[in-house]
């Protein structure tokens, strides 16, 4: 899985993130683990090989990442987008409410 904590210009997942990724059971890729988010590529993303990208951008709630989740995905034809979820054993948790999570692509 890839978190894409910004997207003009594209920043990885760091600081705890990757952690909440791998305590969560998946695998962050294009993470920094333990050191701060830093600014990569779209090749360096897509080389990562996610099989799940989720977009986060800092700040924002599902209205204000949703679009920037739009353009993301057309970096990763073919792979699950994500704007903010909770959504890699959605059997082991409740239901987000209506609106907390949409898949793009």
């Amino acid at each position: 899985m890839a978190i894409v904590e910004w997207v003009d210009p594209p920043f990885t997942a760091g600081h705890w993130v990757p952690d909440l990724v791998h305590a969560a059971g998946g695998t962050p890729v294009a993470a920094r683990l333990g050191a701060h988010s830093v600014q990569t590529t779209w090749t360096e993303f897509t080389a990562a090989a996610p099989d799940l990208v989720m977009v986060t951008p800092y700040g924002f709630h599902l209205d204000g990442a949703v679009d920037p989740a739009r353009a993301v995905a057309r970096h990763f034809p073919g792979i699950p987008v994500w704007a903010i979820a909770a959504i890699l054993h959605p059997g082991a948790v409740p239901e987000p409410p209506a609106g907390a999570i949409q898949l793009v692509s």
